[in-house]
């Protein structure tokens, strides 16, 4: 019995995993969540900070946001000019009819005999 001894250390011992297999399981998930993280808190910090700044009026306004700032205003301007005078949108539109009557009135009273007996004398057309 003594020549059938097994050695217990090789029943017990496993093998262990390879430290590359480890290290994509649970090492690679970890940096990739780390850096994600930080990539993302940074931009909301920076972004909370220019919110900040824009607020307070400590940020240089662009070219372009300084000419669209200054048509702005100057369509404010217009628009307040035109609300202090008297404008009147009440007035009604003249109906084609109306024109027509208009005119033929104009045409009658130009057309009156003395005033065609006027022209006539005067030489005028």
């Amino acid at each position: 019995m003594a020549g059938r001894i097994i050695s217990k250390s090789k029943v017990t011992q496993s093998k262990a995993p390879p430290s590359a297999f480890l290290f994509i399981k649970a090492g690679l998930p970890l940096i990739l969540f780390s850096i994600g993280a930080s990539y993302v808190l940074k931009g909301g910090i920076e972004g909370k900070q220019k919110e900040s700044d824009a607020s307070k009026g400590l940020v240089s306004k662009s070219e372009r946001q300084a000419r669209l700032d200054r048509e702005h205003n100057d369509m404010l301007s217009k628009i307040n000019k035109i609300r202090q005078t008297d404008f009147d949108n009440t007035k009604r539109i003249e109906r084609p009819e109306d024109i027509l009557e208009r005119r033929r009135l104009e045409r009658e009273r130009r057309n009156v005999w003395y005033s065609r007996a006027w022209r006539r004398i005067t030489f005028q057309k």
